[in-house]
């Protein structure tokens, strides 16, 4: 799904697209030049330095030379980089293959996890995806209504996303999970359990933060929908919110303010889950309780 981006992460060709853009509107913003007359002294309409610079159209390689001509880019080795990073960018096909089933936020969330420094993740209702077995998905793929080709793909890209777990490199990860998720029965008792005990090996790998958000802790702001935050290290790259519900999904790259509202929300409902006790504790009387799993549950 892409290439080491040179610190052990990931470089996705959605990732390699959203540096293109980047380092395209630095470098005319460092030129002292505005969209309008970037594009009036091209002969371009504006609204393609805009389309290009939001990523909503394909950058050539030989528009990359011409911007980089005209914001006064000097550095050759430079502009040589960005130039084949425009012909990667557009040769591979990342999660393209699976655009037939999955949404463009989606697309763009699973393409940018990988070089993420932080994944922040709140989900009220059910087991987030990346934290998902295989029964587990696909039990929750059927009751959604898809079709069984659907589901195969589905969880082939599941499996492609887990990978990430499994790298040294892998971003920080912090989950508040709901009761919800952990109480709704999905398939049948033992693809339960199975999908509990996962989480709680998870949750004992470095670098993995899991809490429970049980109802005990009363109404607050993210009862709602789930949202994911990533951060990133590189300054080209900034952060990327992720909302889902049960109407539609969306992503929001540059609005500083609305991203900040939601890491504050995160930090609140972190609060929350923390004082209501240890995930451990948590689990073992949920799965004594729904589960009929004692004490020697791992």
């Amino acid at each position: 799904m892409g290439a080491d981006a040179g610190d052990g992460r990931t470089d996705t060709v959605e990732v390699k697209k959203r540096r293109l853009r980047g380092a395209l509107r630095q470098a005319r913003l460092d030129a002292g030049l505005t969209q309008k007359a970037a594009a009036e002294k091209l002969v371009w309409s504006a609204s393609k330095i805009v389309r290009i610079e939001q990523g909503t159209v394909p950058v050539t390689p030989s528009d990359v030379r011409v911007l980089l001509h005209l914001y006064g880019t000097q550095d050759e080795s430079g502009v040589e980089g960005l130039v084949e990073l425009a012909k990667n960018a557009r040769e591979d096909k990342g999660w393209g293959p699976y655009g037939d089933i999955l949404s463009q936020p989606s697309l763009e969330l699973f393409g940018n996890e990988p070089a993420a420094k932080v994944i922040y993740k709140y989900e009220p209702s059910v087991v987030p995806g990346l934290f998902q077995t295989q029964e587990y998905a696909r039990f929750l793929l059927k009751a959604l209504g898809k079709s069984e080709d659907q589901i195969d793909r589905r969880l082939e890209v599941r499996t492609q996303r887990q990978m990430m777990l499994e790298s040294p490199a892998r971003p920080d990860i912090s989950f508040i999970i709901g009761e919800a998720a952990f109480i709704r029965p999905v398939g049948n008792v033992e693809i339960m359990r199975e999908q509990i005990t996962h989480i709680l090996e998870l949750a004992k790998l470095d670098r993995i933060s899991v809490l429970l958000l049980p109802f005990s802790a009363g109404a607050h702001r993210g009862m709602g929908s789930a949202f994911t935050v990533l951060q990133f290290e590189d300054p080209l790259l900034p952060d990327l919110l992720y909302l889902e519900n049960a109407e539609r999904e969306s992503t929001s790259r540059d609005e500083a303010g609305e991203i900040r509202r939601f890491l504050e929300l995160f930090d609140d409902l972190q609060e929350m889950a923390t004082k209501s006790g240890s995930l451990e504790e948590q689990v073992k009387g949920i799965l004594r309780e729904r589960y009929g799993e004692g004490d020697n549950a791992k």
